[in-house]
């Protein structure tokens, strides 16, 4: 009993001391300093100035990209980095509008590029102002290749030297970056300088669709017919008309050889009036009848004669006229030899 007298005091006097305000801590005891140490913090909106503040008077860093936005697109992936590259860069429609489309899609490109260069954050914001500032020239200024590729040249000014008074604004790059730069501007932008000034300076032509005085639109859109068995093959596999017809066109039905007098032609009513019944006597039975049953050994002879016909009449020609050939150049060697002797 004194046992568990002792083990409540000692539990009493610890929660006590637990409680006490000796005990507490400072940040728990006073709310006003745990105030004054959050609001000590600086927000965002600081560490972007002091950002701004620290770079030189010409450098192209947090100018359109802020150090909280560029450290914030590190993390995402390249769907996220779409969607939110669209609110800063103020692309509202890019789903439906090609000119908004195509500047976010060389943006997104563009950073995703710079960042498995491992590009810092300084340089990943000041590439970004340098694709912005390209674009700008090419969409508000007009400037042709020759000129924008001036204004890119002035923009590495500084890049690889010591010089704090030469700085065009990417001096925060070395040599071996600004020539990864450059080759990635001449494989996209510069490339193709003459498709983004097509974008961005030529309308293009609006179809209405609908029916005056209604609200009801009409849109007729030709699809492909159905692919029948077999299914037609890929462009990529077709082959030239005379190829298909040679090696892979079904071949022409051979045509029937013609047939004098009227003894043939009754013959060959004969034989179809035969193979009908052939075939009737199949259906009604329902067990396969052999056509060849009624073929007689003449038939046979006489189908023979006429195949051998065929084939070796043009055979036979062409060996006589080989032979007249022949025996012409024999003669004429003859002659020949004969002429010899006699001089």
């Amino acid at each position: 009993m004194a046992d568990r007298r002792a083990q409540l005091s000692r539990r009493s006097s610890s929660i006590n001391i637990s409680k006490s305000p000796a005990a507490a801590s400072p940040a728990s005891s006073n709310p006003g300093s745990r105030r004054s140490s959050i609001a000590s913090l600086p927000t965002a909106q600081q560490r972007d100035e002091e950002a701004r503040n620290l770079e030189k008077k010409n450098s192209l860093a947090w100018k359109v990209l802020s150090n909280t936005q560029t450290q914030a697109l590190q993390d995402l992936t390249v769907e996220e980095l779409e969607i939110k590259l669209a609110e800063i860069m103020e692309l509202p429609r890019p789903d439906i509008e090609l000119s908004q489309a195509s500047l976010l899609d060389y943006y997104v490109s563009g950073f995703w590029w710079a960042k498995e260069q491992g590009f810092n954050v300084q340089q990943l914001s000041g590439f970004f102002t340098l694709l912005h500032t390209l674009l700008e020239n090419i969409k508000e200024h007009k400037m042709p290749l020759a000129d924008n590729l001036t204004e890119y040249k002035k923009l590495l000014a500084g890049v690889g030297t010591e010089d704090n008074e030469v700085n065009g604004g990417l001096d925060f790059f070395d040599i071996k970056q600004a020539k990864l730069i450059t080759d990635f501007l001449q494989m996209t932008l510069f490339q193709h300088h003459k498709m983004y000034e097509f974008l961005f300076h030529h309308e293009r032509k609006e179809e209405i669709v609908g029916v005056e005085n209604s609200d009801i639109c009409n849109l007729v859109v030709e699809t492909l017919p159905a692919a029948d068995v077999p299914h037609p093959p890929p462009l990529e596999e077709g082959l030239e008309e005379a190829i298909y017809l040679r090696h892979l066109a079904t071949p022409p039905s051979s045509p029937t050889p013609d047939m004098d007098g009227n003894e043939e032609e009754k013959k060959g009513e004969t034989e179809g009036e035969g193979v009908t019944r052939a075939e009737d006597e199949e259906k009604a039975s329902g067990d396969p009848v052999d056509l060849l049953a009624e073929v007689t050994a003449e038939d046979v002879k006489t189908v023979f004669s006429q195949v051998s016909k065929e084939l070796f009449a043009g055979l036979q020609t062409d060996v006589q006229r080989k032979l007249k050939e022949r025996e012409s150049e024999i003669i004429s060697r003859i002659n020949k030899i004969h002429r010899i002797a006699d001089t």
